[in-house]
């Protein structure tokens, strides 16, 4: 195969990885930060460094694992200089067309019992119940105690049980603010948010037109690098 073919396919194993990958990326940055645009800025420096190194990414057992871990990474950094300055706020997302009205109300109340949380606890909360991380791996990943890690899930869980009604005990009316998860209600609804995001976000970007803008953005360096 000619250096020009193999660049080619090369490229387009990337594009149909970025595609495949980008709006569960984006929603799960959405979730552990909080703000679209900090969520957004950090899985494209994720995905502009994937491409930079695609051919160690694509040997990797999981290349959608590594560009979330630089997501995540690339959140927490800067996230130390803004969470001196948090306060709750209402998400600007956009809603997966498919959804129904019932979904979308229960996507949005858990987005904003997230939005009460400190940062700290979101980002347990998110990585531990959401991601499926080990309180060891999330205490090496943001360079605090297992202790931290536990006390931080123990009060993120507590408060979303509360704001989401997910206890067992049900209303007098017999209803739930959300449908819980028989094994794990916060679990579940973490779940549901993430794939509600994951379809409005995937709807709302034309990503190939966003790989193309990464692209560009790191000039034929970078685009003979992806090769």
């Amino acid at each position: 195969m000619s250096d020009t073919a193999e660049e080619t396919t090369r490229g387009e194993e990337f594009d149909a990885f970025y595609a495949r990958t980008y709006p569960v990326l984006a929603a799960r940055a959405v979730m552990l930060s909080g703000n679209r645009q900090n969520a957004e800025d950090a899985v494209q420096e994720a995905y502009i460094e994937a491409m930079r190194r695609w051919p160690h990414v694509r040997a990797c057992a999981s290349p959608e694992a590594w560009v979330d871990t630089t997501m995540r990474r690339k959140l927490s950094r800067d996230g130390r200089r803004w969470w001196f300055r948090w306060k709750p706020v209402e998400l600007t997302v956009p809603a997966a067309t498919t959804a129904t009205v019932e979904e979308t109300a229960e996507a949005l109340a858990v987005l904003r019992a997230l939005g009460t949380l400190p940062p700290r606890q979101r980002q347990v909360v998110v990585m531990h119940s959401l991601e499926g991380m080990s309180y060891a791996e999330i205490a090496a990943e943001l360079g605090i105690s297992t202790g931290s890690v536990g006390s931080n899930l123990h009060k993120a869980r507590a408060r979303l049980t509360l704001l989401l009604d997910l206890s067992w005990d049900v209303r007098p009316d017999g209803e739930r603010l959300i449908s819980a998860d028989q094994l794990d209600p916060v679990c579940g609804a973490l779940r549901g948010a993430a794939a509600w995001l994951r379809d409005g976000l995937g709807a709302d970007r034309h990503i190939a037109q966003r790989r193309q803008a990464l692209a560009a953005r790191q000039g034929p360096t970078a685009r003979k690098e992806l090769g």
